[in-house]
């Protein structure tokens, strides 16, 4: 089984989507914005930090994994966790329920936290 296998990043995904409840940090941690690993809840970002995380303990190569930040149909800033498979590439999203190429979300792309410093994403457009 390759390290960056695609059964390994579903399960992930599930796993945390299923076992996190969403909170926002204001109500959490009384402040707009708190990065940590999801526990038993978390936002956005959260749960995108504890799926690399898990990702990265079961030996995934950090550079098959990104962070990523977009804005949703609704307007709001999301953030969301990129791998790289043995497949190709998919977003792990708490608002999904599996893995998803990135071309068939509804986000406009903004940046992509990779290797410790942030890029611009260009190319990933919805159909």
């Amino acid at each position: 089984m390759p390290i960056n296998d695609y059964a390994l990043a579903e399960r992930i995904q599930r796993e945390v989507n299923f076992s996190t409840t969403y909170r926002t940090d204001a109500e959490q941690y009384g402040r707009p914005e708190h990065w940590v690993e999801a526990g038993k809840f978390g936002d956005c970002e959260d749960y995108a930090l504890l799926k690399r995380a898990m990702l990265r303990n079961q030996g995934w190569p950090a550079d098959k994994l990104a962070l990523c930040t977009c804005w949703c149909e609704d307007g709001g800033y999301h953030c969301v966790l990129f791998v790289d498979t043995d497949l190709g590439g998919y977003i792990l999203d708490n608002r999904r329920e599996w893995p998803t190429k990135p071309t068939d979300l509804p986000y406009r792309w903004d940046s992509m936290l990779m290797g410790g410093k942030w890029y611009e994403i260009r190319g990933w457009h919805s159909a």
